[in-house]
């Protein structure tokens, strides 16, 4: 990291790459965060059944192909 370092400091305005990366990230952190939070409990539990419902379905599927 030290090369990359050495090479960056020479360039003029360089923060800014640095202070807008780091904005971006701690925005769209906020954003996750704020919508998980804010997510009613009852979704969590459909997005968790979903992936059963559907393994379910895929084998009633193919049970009755079978018959």
């Amino acid at each position: 990291m030290g090369f990359v370092s050495e090479v960056l400091k020479d360039v003029d305005g360089i923060q800014w790459y640095y202070i807008i990366g780091i904005s971006i990230f701690i925005a769209l952190f906020i954003v996750i965060v704020y919508k998980t939070i804010r997510t009613p409990k009852s979704n969590f539990v459909q997005y968790k059944n979903a992936i059963l419902e559907d393994d379910m379905a895929t084998e009633n599927q193919q049970n009755n192909q079978n018959e």
